[in-house]
């Protein structure tokens, strides 16, 4: 998504600048026709030529604007490159290195920056000691992190990494060691250490991962994008602690007209099992049906058995069958 946000936004830079050297060209085009009539055909030649150099001044001064503005990499927008100290090689960001190589860098370790306006190398600071440019707008000395995109950015010591939306928005829970929306600072379920895991479905990094995370009632996260595909896979529960990731109240009511539409078999219908609700952590005794094992605590079927095979009522048997099996296994034995 930020990728096709900057080919947009250079697209429109670029298109601005084509339209003002569409409205120059046609002012300039009217203005000499104004004046055909009286000028000279050589001094006609030489307001042409002007005309030209001044086109040309302006085509060198746009391409030097435009170079200037040219760079960074498609994950940030910076004026430094930096040398990465397990391979000794220069890379734009640590996406970009982690990307090429087979190892990941630790952009915390890193002492050295190259800014891409001079080719100077230097240590890390905030601005070139040799052309004084700013390498981001927003720096932070702790990550070496440089951005010139705003992205309200903040760096969290208790994360220890820089973080984007705005410190205003968000709330560092000790316990979970992340931070939360404010949203959540009275209501959420905390898990401890809970960001500093991977991703439960793609099974990458979440703590310093720049896709966004979900985080259901569980407390346990996932990237949203996993979490979307998850939905679309028709899976509905935590892959962690297989909890319902959604409110399941409109599946439960089907589920409820199912079991009702569906008559089990008359000898299942003194089946018991005993179940485990995944949802509310109870365990209940059920009548066995195979659409579903509804919990009696807190009306889910997010639920399992917790023995093998559906137990019968053997006093119901015994009474259907009147005593004829007795008979029959006593003539066997004989």
């Amino acid at each position: 998504m930020e990728n096709s946000e900057k080919v947009r936004a250079v697209g429109n830079l670029d298109g601005e600048v084509a339209r003002s050297d569409d409205n120059s060209d046609r002012e300039e085009h009217s203005t000499s026709s104004e004046k055909t009539d009286r000028v000279s055909p050589s001094e006609e030649n030489h307001s042409v030529t002007a005309t030209d150099e001044n086109r040309a001044s302006t085509s060198a001064d746009e391409s030097t604007a435009t170079s200037e503005d040219d760079y960074g990499c498609e994950h940030y927008k910076r004026k430094s490159k930096f040398v990465t100290p397990c391979c000794n090689k220069v890379y734009t960001c640590r996406f970009c290195h982690d990307e090429q190589e087979t190892h990941t860098v630790n952009r915390k370790e890193v002492t050295e920056l190259i800014c891409v306006l001079c080719d100077t190398r230097q240590p890390v600071q905030a601005t070139c000691q040799n052309c004084h440019c700013r390498f981001g707008k927003y720096t932070c000395l702790e990550c070496n992190l440089f951005d010139d995109e705003n992205k309200n950015q903040y760096h969290c010591d208790g994360c220890g990494i820089c973080r984007v939306g705005g410190r205003d928005r968000f709330f560092h829970c000790a316990k979970c060691n992340m931070c939360l929306p404010v949203q959540l600072q009275n209501g959420h379920t905390c898990v401890e250490n809970v960001s500093h895991a991977n991703c439960p479905v793609c099974l990458e990094d979440i703590h310093t991962s720049r896709i966004p995370c979900h985080i259901p009632g569980c407390g346990h996260l996932l990237h949203r994008t996993c979490f979307e595909e998850l939905l679309h896979s028709g899976h509905y529960a935590c892959p962690t602690c297989q909890v319902s990731l959604l409110d399941m109240t409109d599946l439960w009511r089907f589920l409820d007209t199912e079991v009702y539409l569906t008559p089990m078999p008359e000898e299942y219908n003194d089946y018991k099992v005993d179940i485990l609700c995944k949802d509310c952590h109870e365990e209940c005794t059920v009548k066995y049906h195979v659409v579903g094992l509804k919990c009696l605590n807190c009306g889910s079927y997010n639920t399992c058995r917790v023995k093998r095979s559906p137990s019968p009522d053997h006093n119901a048997l015994d009474e259907a069958a009147g005593g004829s099996s007795t008979g029959d296994m006593e003539q066997s034995q004989r």
